[in-house]
């Protein structure tokens, strides 16, 4: 395990030792051309406002979607609250216009990656990158992983790689960049086999989703397998309960960061630092607001939408793109010693319902209890189903336990069907195809 990483999050801050600063300001200090550890807030506001006021004016010129929509704003912005009064851009929009938002020739687009959407146009999205969009993703994935990694470090890749600029493809080419070894793996439908070649490759590091890499911690576990040579892991595209967390480190005694990434933003959005407290986000290349129900800035500290704008994007620009993604910032210094803001992870959506239980509360109530490998859910009119999926028999009296937590936290939920069995759920070994480019 990486001695600089902190394994269990609910170390109180205050007994840290000295952590390593996160290498996302680093990166940031590279990016703006300023020496090493000399960062500011001040000196990174200025430079994004630059940056706003050079994007603004290279999409009025070259994007006719953005030329309609900002033509009654002005030129130029002398402050970010004059650039709050510019115009939301939504999941509809690059539904919709997508085609008209690209700021460049179609033989410059590299990729097209083509998502789900839930607007209301019922149109999937297009994301169109140049190479030289990607090769940013790549440079963000090598400082991430930098984080986790050591040179030599052998890194397993469980998500989709073997398209040229999907997600896997790119982190590979950064795990390279930073002296490492990345070996594509994929998604996989066997557990067993995916293990074995983990202990024989003598793996250190494991990139995958968090259902992903809790089952092959389980399958570890219950095969009696010994001396797992995983050291560190990174959980990327889905939301990680500390529960299932815990349980991972319990079984590996590994060390555990969270990605945050979205495919508008580029893949890449921000990582965890060594205190794996929050996020800090790439702003060098992405602009950060969080906004409340009526698109106003909320102060540090209260859960808020997040809103990006790219500020180094040539192929398709995305100005004040409403995420749908729900953070606050977390206040107080990182034990990192970085100046950058630490944002919370993803835990909701802004189109969650309320009245229902979201599938991030029952990740964090189920994967609490002993034995468990795994859950589907679904709502049946107005009732819950649950199939939960066990090592064994003996632990499907805790299905009860589950049953009241839910009902004690949410009482609206009248009827609860529970189905016990033995073994894991498909959804242990299957992306998200609506949040991650394949």
């Amino acid at each position: 395990m990486n001695p600089n990483i902190v394994s269990d999050p609910k170390i109180n801050q205050t007994e840290l030792t000295a952590l390593p600063l996160t290498p996302v300001q680093l990166e940031i200090e590279r990016k703006i051309g300023i020496l090493r550890d000399s960062l500011s807030t001040q000196i990174l506001q200025q430079w994004q406002l630059a940056r706003l006021n050079q994007v603004l004016q290279y999409v009025k010129k070259r994007s006719p979607f953005y030329q309609n929509l900002f033509a009654s704003f002005p030129e130029h912005l002398n402050s970010f609250t004059e650039f709050e009064k510019y115009p939301f851009t939504t999941a509809d929009d690059i539904a919709k216009e997508g085609n008209r938002m690209i700021c460049v020739s179609q033989s410059e687009i590299a990729r097209i990656v083509t998502l789900d959407t839930s607007g209301t146009t019922g149109k999937p999205k297009r994301i169109f990158f140049t190479r030289e969009d990607q090769e940013l993703t790549i440079d963000f994935f090598g400082v991430g992983m930098s984080t986790l990694i050591e040179p030599g470090y052998k890194v397993l890749i469980l998500l989709p790689g073997n398209t040229p600029g999907s997600v896997g493809d790119l982190l590979q080419k950064g795990i390279e960049r930073v002296g490492s070894i990345g070996i594509q793996h994929g998604p996989f439908t066997d557990p067993y086999a995916t293990n074995t070649r983990i202990e024989a490759l003598r793996i250190q590091t494991l990139v995958g989703t968090p259902k992903q890499v809790f089952t092959l911690a389980r399958v570890w576990q219950i095969a009696g397998m010994k001396n797992c040579p995983v050291r560190s892991i990174l959980l990327s595209t889905d939301y990680a309960a500390p529960s299932l967390m815990n349980r991972i480190r319990e079984t590996w005694n590994c060390s555990i960061l969270q990605h945050y990434g979205m495919t508008e933003a580029g893949l890449g959005v921000g990582i965890d630092c060594a205190a794996a407290r929050g996020f800090h986000l790439r702003e060098a290349d992405l602009y950060f607001e969080l906004i409340d129900s009526n698109g106003l800035p909320v102060p540090d500290g209260t859960p808020g939408e997040v809103v990006l704008t790219t500020l180094t994007r040539k192929g398709m620009p995305l100005i004040r793109y409403r995420s749908k993604d729900i953070s606050r910032v977390i206040q107080g210094d990182c034990p990192c010693g970085t100046v950058q803001k630490t944002y919370e992870w993803i835990k909701k959506r802004k189109d969650d319902d309320p009245s229902i239980i979201s599938i991030q509360q029952l990740d964090d109530l189920i994967f609490d209890q002993s034995g468990i490998n795994g859950f589907n859910a679904a709502w049946i009119g107005k009732d819950l189903k649950l199939n939960l999926y066990w090592e064994s028999e003996s632990h499907f009296k805790n299905a009860s336990i589950i049953d009241r937590m839910i009902r004690d936290q949410h009482p609206l939920i009248t009827h609860i069907i529970i189905q016990n069995e033995i073994g894991f759920p498909d959804s242990a070994f299957e992306m998200r195809k609506k949040r991650i480019a394949s």
